[in-house]
């Protein structure tokens, strides 16, 4: 039973208390804390518990773990502080407020569920800010026309304030909150529709890195997939699943490689051509080359599997890409040859200007002097050191 020594702290057995729903909803039932288990084995819990008494039942709005580490070391009475609460919206807000410093590393799940309750009070604040300040403006003379730009201006900022707010509350930047609200939402989505192993793969990679859980729910093609694989029980975190992807049959990169022409059903844009040559493979796209038909350079672009609605080709260019490669062994230490050459690779198909310089760096008159360069180019090395030579005896 209890034993009150006064008005606000009390002495209760841990049978009497009762946990917020939110701190288990953000923090988890169970949390693994070893080193207050160890303090509190050895000095017993020496910060009193935060309660509210409101509804008759003894709810725990801070202390969740102390609670939970008393009732497994059989500590018969735990300390509690009494707190004054008038509803439950003011109970959520004592929640938050006393665990926003909270001893013991946060994850980021845990941050942006934090993170959405400090939106969800800041925001109507910030419109009732706005309202008001509106209601001055209207009031104001409007001959005071750099007041009017002031106030115009304010408001404009209100949002980002309200954001900068929230990511200073949970420790992170504006630019990691707004990639980590994608993912936090995409983790309740999951949830929401009882994918329970992709939510909780998701929110493993998301507690690792913020970049990596954001890149990976972008990336639509793979994140629909590797969430069906987990779900399916065909792998257990996001990282196998992408590998798995990578490496497996459904692997969406699988029918391209390197090299291969496609012919697309509908040109990308007017001016460039309707086939393109896959110049590289990353792990987000499909990178092709194609020619510009305003200005007949190459053009590089970027497409992810869904997007590509093509056929492969017959390599229409085997002949030429068989020169090339035999000029490109040829002019090996030649560094503006090798370039000129290795751009002509990406090419789908090569103009009869493009055959022309094929044929130039064939001809014997250009290796002639192409050879003839080298010699002069070799006796002035040649001379330079015998120069240096002379002048160091």
């Amino acid at each position: 039973m209890s034993e009150i020594h006064n008005p606000d702290i009390a002495y209760i057995s841990p049978s009497e208390l009762v946990v917020h729903p939110k701190l288990i909803e953000i923090y988890g039932e169970n949390e693994s804390r070893p080193a207050l288990e160890k303090s509190i084995s050895e000095k017993g819990i020496l910060e009193s518990l935060k309660v509210s008494a409101r509804t008759g039942v003894n709810v725990v709005l801070a202390g969740k773990c102390r609670l939970q580490i008393g009732r497994k070391l059989g500590i018969s009475l735990v300390k509690v502080e009494f707190v004054k609460s008038n509803s439950p919206e003011e109970d959520l807000k004592l929640v938050l407020d006393f665990n926003l410093h909270r001893e013991g590393g946060k994850t980021y799940f845990q941050k942006f569920h934090e993170g959405q309750y400090w939106e969800s009070v800041l925001r109507p604040l910030a419109k009732e800010r706005q309202r008001e300040n509106a209601r001055r403006l209207n009031q104001s003379n409007d001959s005071n026309l750099n007041h009017s730009l002031n106030e115009r201006e304010y408001q404009l900022n209100k949002g980002k304030r309200v954001i900068q707010e929230v990511s200073d509350n949970l420790k992170i930047s504006v630019g990691s909150y707004y990639k980590g609200k994608k993912v936090f939402d995409c983790i309740l989505q999951l949830r929401k529709f009882e994918k329970f192993k992709a939510a909780v793969a998701l929110e493993k990679e998301f507690n690792r890195s913020i970049d990596a859980a954001y890149k990976f729910v972008c990336n639509q093609d793979i994140c629909d997939q590797v969430i069906d694989l987990i779900e399916a029980g065909s792998c257990c975190s996001i990282e196998d699943g992408i590998a798995w992807m990578r490496n497996g049959e459904r692997n969406p990169f699988r029918r391209f490689k390197l090299n291969h022409v496609y012919q697309f059903k509908n040109r990308l844009r007017p001016e460039l051509a309707i086939v393109g040559r896959v110049i590289s493979i990353t792990n987000e796209f499909v990178v092709f080359g194609f020619r510009n038909l305003v200005n007949m350079s190459l053009e590089v672009v970027n497409l992810r599997p869904r997007q590509i609605d093509a056929q492969l080709q017959d390599e229409p260019s085997a002949e030429q890409r068989k020169r090339i490669f035999r000029l490109m062994q040829k002019f090996s230490d030649v560094f503006p040859i090798q370039v000129s050459l290795a751009e002509l690779l990406k090419l789908p198909i090569l103009t009869d200007k493009e055959e022309v310089l094929l044929r130039v760096y064939e001809s014997d008159v250009f290796e002639k002097t192409w050879e003839d360069y080298s010699k002069q180019i070799k006796a002035m090395e040649s001379t330079n050191r015998n120069g240096d030579n002379i002048r160091a005896a």
